[in-house]
């Protein structure tokens, strides 16, 4: 399976701040990437203005590629008491909704957390350009909540990264 991963965010806007990890999403997620060049394809979002511009100059870079499926890496942010793993997907792709599932179930039960399921975007939602420009099935990985106490359980990057290697190797 041909595989591209996205880093979230950029160095401009490096998206949430985990306390607890004393790191950034943008940060973070470069570090789990970096473990990930052995299965997949890495790419960072190009240097653009606007998250949609973004987004087009991946899709025109990354659709000609042929790709099984693209990833993007975030963790969440909320009110430092939610907690859990969840996906976010194009909505009506039953595709992405069956290996979003898979990669929550597999996170929840390593890292003994809530599985907070597969969640759909459409219009205007999470991810939206992303998820809609991408001719492959697309993914948003979301592991954890950065501004929880449960952030510290994925403090190990390279073992968060081989959770993903092993969820890739079972979805082929």
């Amino acid at each position: 399976m041909k595989v591209a991963v996205i880093v979230g965010h950029d160095k401009k806007s490096a998206g949430a701040y985990s306390k607890s990890l004393k790191i950034s999403e943008y940060v973070y997620n470069s570090e789990v990437a970096s473990e990930l060049s052995c299965v997949a394809d890495i790419y960072k979002r190009p240097n653009a203005n606007g998250y949609k511009s973004q987004m087009q100059i991946l899709a025109n870079e990354l659709n000609p590629k042929g790709y099984d499926l693209v990833v993007e890496l975030h963790f969440n942010s909320f009110n430092e008491k939610a907690n859990g793993t969840e996906t976010v997907g194009f909505k009506g792709n039953n595709h992405t909704k069956y290996i979003g599932n898979s990669f929550n179930e597999k996170i929840s039960k390593h890292y003994k957390t809530i599985n907070r399921g597969h969640k759909t975007s459409d219009v205007g939602g999470r991810g939206y350009w992303f998820l809609k420009l991408m001719d492959a099935p697309a993914l948003i990985l979301e592991p954890f909540f950065g501004d929880a106490s449960e952030a510290l359980k994925f403090a190990d990057t390279k073992e968060y990264a081989c959770i993903i290697k092993q969820w890739l190797m079972d979805i082929k």
